[in-house]
């Protein structure tokens, strides 16, 4: 064979082994596709990005000249409204809460980047803090509150669709989401009947996940979802407002009981049909660590009995629940289910950042990675805004950090996180990192420091009063 003709084989071989390796490459999972800066990860098919956005807390009250009008207009005519607003600023870091401007500027990040993702997460909290006093201190005697918090959740539902009008939003409700008050949302009561006609409509998207949603969220405010493209899959939403030390109950009622009832029932059906699962709910279980270091004794997040029952569950059911998302803390943390035996991390919540700043958090949002065939995570990325030097409409969000490269992980899972936990612990370069994207890369509060880090780290891994007890020293 002469030389001519080895150089044609080379060709024809190149030719016919090339396509074969991108082929062989496209049906691969990768970790997590790199970032593009200053954009967001490019979506894959193979691993989509899932947006996991927490505590919004939208204050209509912010410019008290548009409040009249407001409470005289229908939701649909609210944008136009806020668009009148001669406030120009994202809001104040440790002052003010989520305003038109800042709600639009994560929405439109988010579903610019975000083209078409499976769906998006929220982890609750639609309204502001002290939505009653603030109602309170801008309306005239007559004005009706309830139909107020309907419109304003109403409006919420109409940003979320139209920012991504095709796209179903898994949500859970938020502490703040009332018309009674903080913690104090009434099963079977008002807020939740009327705001069941909104959600489905706005923010559901199938019919078949309207009618389960329909079927118990106007009782309780938790539901079953099954996400798109994922016949083996399911997302259970639960309200953890009944869990609530702060939550209490009406005499001779015990929703908290009966919605976990409803949950152990549910997975036990979802373990014989072999599906997967994941959780959302706003208040995370084990320790409210701010307060506990604030009063200098131990004070949960829930009550210890659903506290207790919500764990036996999780350990019964730990081979189906691949993960689970909460908020509230306004800050980026984790929970982690511990056992002594193997697997020794058994399943995880993953806190979400707030957009609210109230907190002195910096607003941020987090994507994640997944692999829709087996519904388990590869990783996530956070961005966030630096509302302290960057407080316009205009101002970027900027990529912070990725889970996987920052902490030398390839998945985002139960063992993972188990690892990252007890590397945080010894390794101070880890450390260092959980420290500075706890609050998102903001000064915030002081409330993480070096001297009470120890306790902060114990609340992620403890979540019983006696283990964190042990954990901490005291």
């Amino acid at each position: 064979m002469n030389f001519k003709n080895m150089k044609w084989l080379a060709v024809l071989f190149l030719v016919g082994f090339i396509p074969f390796l991108i082929l062989l490459n496209a049906h691969q999972e990768p970790i997590a596709p790199k970032p593009p800066i200053p954009c967001l990860p490019t979506q894959t098919e193979s691993i989509p990005n899932i947006p996991h956005i927490s505590d919004i807390h939208f204050n209509p009250f912010y410019d008290a000249t548009l409040v009249e009008n407001l409470i005289k207009s229908n939701a649909e005519q609210w944008e136009s409204i806020f668009q009148t607003s001669k406030i120009n600023t994202l809001g104040t870091l440790n002052e003010s809460e989520t305003n038109y401007l800042l709600l639009i500027s994560a929405l439109n990040n988010l579903s610019e980047a975000a083209n078409k993702p499976d769906f998006v997460i929220f982890t609750g909290d639609f309204l502001a803090h002290d939505f009653d006093e603030k109602f309170a201190n801008y309306s005239k005697p007559g004005d009706n509150y309830s139909d107020f918090v309907i419109k304003t959740m109403n409006f919420m539902t109409l940003m979320f669709k139209k920012f991504f009008p095709d796209t179903p939003v898994y949500f859970c409700l938020g502490n703040n989401d009332s018309d009674t008050g903080d913690y104090e949302i009434v099963p079977d009561g008002t807020f939740l009947k009327g705001t069941t006609p909104i959600l489905s409509a706005n923010m559901i998207k199938d019919d078949d996940d309207r009618k389960t949603f329909e079927a118990t969220y106007p009782a309780g405010g938790y539901f079953i979802l099954s996400p798109r493209g994922n016949e083996n899959t399911r997302i259970i939403s639960l309200n953890s407002n009944f869990f609530s030390v702060k939550y209490i109950a009406a005499p001779g009622t015990d929703p908290g009981t009966q919605e976990l009832d409803w949950l152990e029932k549910t997975l036990a059906s979802l373990q014989i049909e072999n599906k997967k699962v994941w959780i959302i709910l706003h208040i995370p279980p084990g320790a409210n660590v701010y307060s506990t270091i604030s009063k200098k004794s131990y004070v949960p997040m829930w009550m210890t009995k659903y506290n207790d029952h919500f764990i036996t569950i999780m350990m019964k059911y730990r081979n189906i629940i691949n993960a689970g998302f909460a908020g509230h803390t306004h800050m980026d943390d984790f929970r982690l289910l511990q056992q002594t035996t193997e697997p020794h991390g058994v399943t995880f919540f993953k806190i979400g950042p707030a957009i609210s700043p109230e907190f002195g958090n910096n607003p941020a949002f987090e994507w994640l990675s997944y692999n829709r065939k087996e519904f388990s995570l590869g990783g996530y990325y956070v961005y966030y805004i630096d509302i302290a030097s960057n407080n316009t409409p205009t101002s970027p969000w900027k990529f912070e950090y990725n889970f996987n490269k920052t902490y030398d992980q390839p998945y985002f899972t139960a063992s993972s996180i188990l690892t990252v936990y007890n590397s945080i612990l010894a390794n101070p370069t880890f450390k260092n990192s959980y420290m500075v994207y706890y609050n998102v890369s903001s000064k915030g509060d002081g409330s993480l420091n070096d001297s009470n880090f120890k306790a902060y780290w114990c609340g992620i891994g403890c979540w019983t009063e006696d283990d964190f007890t042990k954990c901490n020293g005291n």
